[in-house]
């Protein structure tokens, strides 16, 4: 074999040599793999997020509920029924229950606390017909009129009984309302004219402002400071049902009224009477000729 022929012979047998090296290398790693077939995958840290699941939306809190606007407190009232409205009453007329009204004029004033302890005490009410020169003077007793479930009524301002024209008329009536309502927080349709004059001026201005003139049936003059007995028994012998009863709670020491008060009440009580307020009084009146009334029509 010359010497080209041998060269060519040993690169023949380094290629095969490399062959079978390669294809040796080659069994062994499919061996190996094949005696592995899980290979652990390290953990991701931040796996992306799942796409066949919408993403949940965090919903933002519902804000809290608007609050319903607390409706204004409507003012306490004292009227009478529509069909008293402008008119003069004496009494009621009331025929089938026994009641009877008290009423206080000229204050308030430190009396009338004496009179209210009167009134607590027998758990009774009445109406209070006051001075506005009072009612801007004493405030808290007015209050405290109201408070214990009394009424109350407009008695004019200086309590005049001469003649006025209807301005001053005016005057002594609507500032005696606007002190009722800022010292009780209520309002009024009650009228009392000084004396019970009904011809200066006053009763008329009034009526056109819809107040009820409220007069009264029974009157035993404890403005002259009687003895408490002698008040106690001008009540006592002209009670009727339906009666309005002149007393004063001002003008002066009321002593005589406070312990007249103290025996007049139990008295009417075991006669069978109770004791309302005017307002009370009229709607008594009123729904028992709206009875009568229906009765007719049956």
């Amino acid at each position: 074999m010359n010497r080209k022929g041998h060269k060519k012979l040993v690169i023949k047998t380094v290629i095969l040599i490399g062959l079978s090296i390669t294809i040796s290398l080659l069994s062994e790693n499919r061996k190996t793999a094949n005696s592995n077939p899980l290979i652990p995958i390290a953990p991701v840290e931040n796996s992306p997020p799942n796409l066949l699941k919408a993403p949940k939306l965090k919903t933002p809190p519902s804000p809290p509920a608007t609050p319903s606007p607390t409706p204004p407190e409507q003012p306490l009232i004292f009227a009478p029924p529509v069909q008293f409205r402008s008119q003069i009453v004496y009494k009621a007329s009331i025929n089938n229950s026994k009641v009877i009204a008290l009423t206080f004029d000229d204050g308030p004033t430190p009396e009338t606390l004496k009179i209210l302890e009167v009134l607590q005490k027998h758990q009774v009410v009445g109406t209070f017909f006051c001075l506005g020169a009072n009612l801007r003077e004493y405030p808290e007793i007015a209050k405290r009129v109201v408070q214990t479930g009394n009424a109350i009524g407009n008695h004019t301002w200086h309590h005049y009984s001469h003649n006025v024209t209807e301005k001053t008329a005016s005057d002594e009536i609507d500032n005696t309302g606007v002190h009722i309502y800022r010292s009780t927080g209520a309002k009024s349709f009650l009228f009392r004219p000084p004396g019970g004059r009904l011809n200066n001026g006053l009763a008329d201005y009034a009526k056109k402002k819809n107040y009820v003139v409220v007069i009264w049936s029974i009157d035993p003059k404890d403005f002259l400071e009687p003895p408490a007995a002698a008040i106690a028994h001008t009540v006592l012998s002209q009670a009727t049902s339906g009666a309005i009863v002149l007393l004063h709670d001002g003008g002066g020491n009321r002593q005589q009224t406070v312990e007249a008060l103290s025996a007049i009440i139990p008295k009417l009580k075991q006669q069978g009477y109770r004791f309302v307020t005017v307002p009370q009084l009229l709607q008594m009146q009123a729904g028992q000729k709206q009875r009568i009334a229906e009765r007719k029509t049956q």
